[in-house]
């Protein structure tokens, strides 16, 4: 599923579209404290324009259709069709979900934490892609990048309580788990329900077993205040790189 780098992870199922989606590293540093100059560098993506926000854990996502803007408040999200533009957003536990249609030839990220989940940001990423584009859903790809896993995040009746009043009981026992007088909750795993149910189909789902908090990754569940961010990218490659 992914290619283990020195310093980020890549997902191979999509390499034969000519598309990367990546994840960095602990050991590749804090993506927050990195220029996009640094970046692009690193990557070998020189004549690219990286494309970002200040995250707050909404649902907004941007349609980045120019140059004119490449750093957006207030936005956890991005789609383009553009072949110049790597889309960079950040993490530390939360899902990086990953778009791609090879039809329309889009590409977007979505950053989705717990909040972004209950707000639904996947399947709103995915009716934007429909609206803006005209993709069509069985076109429409999705991998997760990688995220706390299940075993390791542990969420109180509150947490359990909101999910249950907006969704569905299959969907809620399928994503939480009570072991031993606690409550565990599986973020990917609801994501993944939440975006059959809007009609994407299971073979095009790309699944990851790996942790941020078990793994190579930054983590704030384990490092609180002194964890950095994971920086998830996603471009089309070309010809040079």
């Amino acid at each position: 599923m992914f290619l283990d780098r020195e310093r980020y992870v890549e997902l191979k199922e999509w390499n034969k579209f000519g598309i990367s989606a990546i994840y960095t590293k602990k050991n590749y540093g804090n993506i927050k404290e990195m220029s996009k100059e640094k970046i692009l560098k690193d990557f070998s993506l020189e004549g690219k324009y990286i494309v970002s926000g200040f995250q707050t854990h909404s649902d907004n996502i941007v349609v980045v259709d120019s140059l004119e803007k490449l750093y957006f408040e207030d936005t956890d999200g991005f789609i383009t069709n553009r072949k110049d533009i790597v889309i960079l957003t950040k993490y530390a536990d939360c899902l990086p979900i990953y778009f791609f249609d090879e039809k329309k030839e889009i590409i977007g990220t979505v950053h989705s934490g717990w909040q972004g989940s209950y707000k639904e940001i996947g399947k709103k990423a995915i009716k934007l892609m429909i609206d803006t584009y005209g993709c069509n859903l069985g076109d429409i790809r999705v991998a997760f990048g990688i995220g706390i896993s299940q075993k390791n995040y542990e969420v109180g009746e509150e947490f359990l309580q909101k999910f249950k009043e907006k969704f569905s009981k299959e969907l809620i026992e399928k994503s939480f788990k009570n072991e031993n007088g606690k409550i565990y909750f599986d973020n990917q795993e609801f994501v993944y329900r939440n975006l059959l149910e809007l009609g994407l189909l299971k073979e095009n789902i790309v699944l990851n077993k790996l942790c941020t908090y078990e793994g190579e990754f930054h983590s704030y569940r384990r490092d609180r205040e002194k964890s950095g961010r994971n920086g998830a990218l996603i471009y089309k490659r070309d010809i040079t790189n």
